[in-house]
């Protein structure tokens, strides 16, 4: 599984925990920990690239799934994921670091918070509504630029 895909999969589980959920509200939360230790071909950095990349996938991430009435977080899943990208003999290090956190407002209205550092694309928060897709704030710091150094590192 590539990387994005990882990243639209745990998408995926927040935007049904909000569907299926939408009067949770703080309490003790259930907490499942996932270890990741995965290679797998990337097929965004080899399209980026023009080399055929392998990314290396090891870390751990950890969903806490809060049930209840009301308004608060409905799941908040933290992850601390190092990766390491491979071409050859080429190497470039980078990490996957954060927390998306969904939480319910006191008007029903579920919204998707996307904090930390998304690889290749931004660090800072992100805010979503999950009922009508509506983007409520873009983060400021774009890592759009990283593309090219790594690909200059897996390239070399």
């Amino acid at each position: 599984m590539s990387r994005r895909g990882v990243i639209v999969w745990l998408a995926g589980i927040l935007v049904v925990a909000a569907v299926v959920a939408p009067g949770a509200s703080a309490g003790k939360p259930t907490i499942d920990r996932l270890d990741v230790d995965e290679t797998f071909p990337d097929d965004f950095l080899t399209e980026a690239c023009g080399v055929p990349v392998m990314t290396h996938a090891q870390g751990h991430v950890a969903v806490r799934t809060f049930s209840g009435g009301g308004a608060g977080p409905a799941e908040i899943t933290t992850l601390n994921i190092a990766l390491t990208a491979m071409a050859g003999a080429n190497t470039y290090r980078f990490r996957d670091v954060g927390a998306d956190h969904v939480q319910v407002k006191k008007d029903g209205t579920t919204i998707l918070m996307i904090i930390g550092q998304i690889p290749f694309e931004f660090t800072g928060v992100l805010k979503i509504d999950l009922q009508t897709g509506e983007v409520i704030l873009e983060p400021h710091h774009s890592l759009e630029g990283r593309i090219e150094e790594a690909c200059a590192a897996l390239t070399a």
